[in-house]
């Protein structure tokens, strides 16, 4: 006769730690993807600027090593932004905001004093000093300004960039007690 009982399985629950995983907010990866795009331009501009140095030289206007050191400096930025963006290191809020800023600054500054400009003719007077398509980068400096400062201001990223450092702060506790 076949055995009707069955066996006594154990119930098996996932252990749960006192602490909610930290997953990245899509906002913050979109902040991450925006910031790897510039710093590959500034990249390509560090790299190309030093390529092309001698072409570059016999040109009128901005001197190379303008955009050598340029492309560096906005290169190292973005890379240092990136890291923390991606680690969500508990400074990287507020170094986004002043890279965004500062960035934006740079941009426009860069674009009506150092771009060449046409200054023939009506047309030429009337862009004497803004980029053609200035109402185009106006808006998207804007919209770019204004996503980075509604992303860095959510609830959700704001526990992200705290839960991953109270996680790191377990953790060591954790290899403290351990060790």
């Amino acid at each position: 006769m076949a055995n009707s009982e069955s066996p006594i399985e154990p119930i098996v629950q996932p252990v749960q730690s006192a602490l909610p995983s930290a997953s990245r907010p899509g906002s913050v990866t979109i902040l991450a993807l925006g910031v790897l795009i510039i710093t590959v331009i500034n990249l390509a501009r560090l790299v190309l600027s030093i390529t092309y140095w001698e072409f570059l030289v016999s040109w009128p206007g901005v001197s190379p090593l303008y955009m050598v050191l340029t492309g560096l400096i906005w290169t190292l930025a973005g890379s240092l932004l990136l890291w923390g963006l991606w680690r969500a290191n508990n400074w990287t809020p507020r170094l986004m905001q002043a890279v965004a800023l500062t960035y934006a600054l740079y941009y426009w500054l860069d674009h009506v004093f150092l771009a060449d400009h046409p200054v023939s003719g009506m047309e030429g007077a009337r862009r004497a000093l803004l980029p053609v398509n200035w109402q185009f980068a106006a808006g998207a400096t804007v919209l770019c300004l204004a996503f980075t400062a509604w992303t860095l201001s959510r609830r959700k990223v704001k526990a992200y960039f705290s839960l991953v450092d109270i996680i790191a702060n377990q953790s060591q506790t954790n290899r403290d007690d351990n060790g």
